[in-house]
C-alpha cells in the first residue's frame, strides 16, 4: 500500500472517533485556559461548546478500526450521543464549593474514558479507559476537600485500586490462554473462562454490581452532588454497554454456569440494594442504594444479545430519572451538608410544582405510570419471561420475582421524599428556588411522561437496530 492511500486510511479511521478527538482537544484546551485564569464563567461556556460539538460531529458508522481495536455499531453510535448530552445537564448544576477549572477538565476526562470503554475491542484498550475513568472519579469524590469527601475518595481509590490488579490479572490469564486480547478471538476454556470472570469483575466494580459496591455509599454520601449525578450516570451507563459488547464478542466463553452465575449476581445486588435502600434517612445514601438495586436491573439486558431496544430505553430512561433526582436533591442542600428526609418536611405547601417533581422522579424511580420508568421495567420483565418460557431456568423466574417484590418494596423509600414534602410537619426551611433550575426540573420530569407516551421518540437520533 502506498503512503498516500495509508494517510487516506489513517485519515479515515479518525474521522470514525471525531467525538472522542473533539473532546481530548477540549480538554487540553480547557487546562490550558484554566491556567491561564480564564474567568471561570467562560471556561464553562467553552465546555458547553466542546460537548455540543461532539454531540453535533459524532459519525454513526460500523465496523473495525485501528487494527481491530475499536468497534462502532449502533450501541457505540448511542452513547456518543447519549454521553455528552448527560454531562451537559450535569453542568447544568451549581457549583456548591470550590469553583475550579479543574472539576470540569476531571469531568472531560471522564467522559472520554466512558466513550473509550464504550468502543472498545481489545482487553488492554478496555482497561487503560477504565482507569482514565477511574482515577478522574476519584479525584471528583474528593473535590468538596473535606474529611468526609477525603474519606469517601480514599475508600474508592483503595476499593477501585483491588478492582484493577483483579481485572488486570484476569487479562492475563485470558491471554495466556487464547494468545491475543481481542474479544471475538476468545474460545471456551477452563482457564478463559476464569479469566474472564476476573476481568469482569472490574467493570462490575464501575457498575456497582454486588458484591463489588461497597464504595457506592460512602462515594455518594461524600461528593459533591453534581459530582455524584455525573459518575452515577455517564461512566456507570458507559460501563454497562461495555458489558454489553463483552458478552457479545466473547458469547463462545461462557456456559450455563457462567451465564448463571451472571443473573445470580444480578438478583442479589436487587436485594441488596432494596433492603440497604429500605433503612436510610439521608437522601443522597438512599439514592446511591436504589442505584445498585438499578444496576441489578439492567445487568441481565447486557447478558442476551436480542435486547438491545430495551436496553437502549432502559439505559435512557435511568440517565433521566438520575440527573432529575440529584438536581432537585441540589436544590434543597444546605451547603456542605447532606439532605435528610426531615430538610424538606412541608415544603410542599410552600412549593406545590416541586413536589409534584418530586413525585415523578419518585415514581420513575419505582417504575410506575406514567413515567417512563414503567415502560423500562415493563419491557424488561416481558423480556425475561420470554427467556425463561425458551430456556426453562429458574433463575430468570427468580429475577422477575425478585424484581417485582423490589419494585414494590421501594414504593416506600423512594415516595417517602414526596410524602415528607406534603404531610409532614412545616418546619420552616428557607430555600431559595432558582428559575433555572425550576425550568429544568420541569423540562426532566416531562421527559419522563413524554417517555412513557411515546418510547420511541429518541430513535432518530440513536436508531434501533434489528437484533
Amino acid at each position: 500500500m502506498k503512503i498516500s492511500e495509508q494517510l487516506i486510511e489513517i485519515q479515515e479511521h479518525f474521522g470514525v472517533i471525531s467525538s472522542e478527538i473533539i473532546l481530548i482537544t477540549g480538554s487540553i484546551i480547557l487546562l490550558i485556559l484554566g491556567i491561564l485564569r480564564l474567568p471561570l464563567f467562560w471556561i464553562k461556556v467553552f465546555a458547553v461548546v466542546v460537548l455540543l460539538g461532539s454531540f453535533l460531529f459524532a459519525k454513526q458508522v460500523s465496523g473495525f478500526f485501528f487494527v481491530r481495536t475499536i468497534i462502532r455499531d449502533d450501541l457505540s453510535y448511542l452513547m456518543i450521543q447519549l454521553l455528552p448530552v448527560v454531562t451537559l445537564g450535569v453542568l447544568c448544576f451549581k457549583r456548591q464549593t470550590h469553583q475550579s477549572y479543574e472539576f470540569y477538565f476531571l469531568l472531560m476526562s471522564v467522559l472520554i474514558g466512558s466513550l473509550f470503554m464504550v468502543g472498545s475491542h481489545n482487553l488492554l484498550i478496555l482497561y487503560l479507559a477504565i482507569e482514565l475513568t477511574s482515577y478522574a472519579s476519584y479525584l471528583l469524590t474528593g473535590f468538596h476537600f473535606n474529611e468526609k469527601g477525603s474519606e469517601a475518595a480514599m475508600k474508592y481509590l483503595l476499593f477501585g485500586g483491588v478492582s484493577s490488579a483483579v481485572m488486570l490479572f484476569g487479562i492475563s490469564l485470558l491471554y495466556g490462554a487464547h494468545d491475543s486480547l481481542y474479544f471475538d478471538t476468545l474460545e471456551f476454556s477452563l482457564l478463559g473462562a476464569t479469566g474472564l470472570f476476573f476481568f469482569l469483575s472490574g467493570l462490575f466494580f464501575k457498575t456497582s454490581i454486588v458484591p463489588f459496591h461497597i464504595w457506592v455509599p460512602a462515594t455518594y454520601e461524600g461528593a459533591p452532588t453534581d459530582a455524584v449525578a455525573f459518575f452515577s450516570t455517564v461512566p456507570k451507563i458507559g460501563g454497562f454497554a461495555a458489558l454489553y459488547h463483552v458478552f457479545k464478542w466473547t458469547n463462545g466463553l461462557f456456559n450455563p454456569f457462567l451465564e448463571q452465575l451472571i443473573l445470580l449476581l444480578a438478583i442479589l445486588t436487587i436485594v441488596w440494594g432494596t433492603l440497604a435502600a429500605l433503612r436510610q434517612t439521608d437522601v443522597k445514601r438512599m439514592l446511591s442504594f436504589g442505584a445498585v438495586a438499578h444496576s441489578g436491573f439492567i445487568l441481565p439486558l447486557c447478558l442476551v444479545m436480542d435486547t438491545y431496544s430495551i436496553f437502549k430505553y432502559y439505559v435512557i430512561i435511568y440517565a433521566v430519572m438520575n440527573i432529575l433526582a440529584f438536581l432537585f436533591v441540589q436544590l434543597h442542600e444546605k451547603k456542605g451538608e447532606n439532605l435528610s428526609l426531615s430538610d424538606v418536611s412541608g415544603l410542599g405547601i410552600k412549593f406545590p410544582l416541586l413536589g409534584v417533581i418530586s413525585v415523578i422522579w419518585a415514581v420513575a424511580l419505582v417504575g410506575l405510570p406514567p413515567t417512563g420508568g414503567f415502560m423500562a421495567k415493563l419491557f424488561l420483565f416481558s423480556t425475561a419471561w420470554q427467556h425463561y418460557e425458551s430456556m426453562d431456568s429458574i433463575y430468570w423466574l427468580t429475577f422477575i420475582f425478585v424484581g417485582i417484590l423490589s419494585s414494590a418494596a421501594s414504593l416506600y423509600f423512594y415516595l417517602r421524599v414526596p410524602y415528607f414534602y406534603f404531610f409532614k410537619e412545616d418546619q420552616s426551611k428557607k430555600i431559595k428556588i432558582n428559575k433555572r433550575y425550576f425550568l429544568i426540573l420541569t423540562l426532566l420530569a416531562f421527559t419522563l411522561i413524554l417517555l412513557f407516551i411515546q418510547p420511541n421518540i429518541f430513535d432518530r437520533f440513536a436508531p434501533m437496530i434489528n437484533p
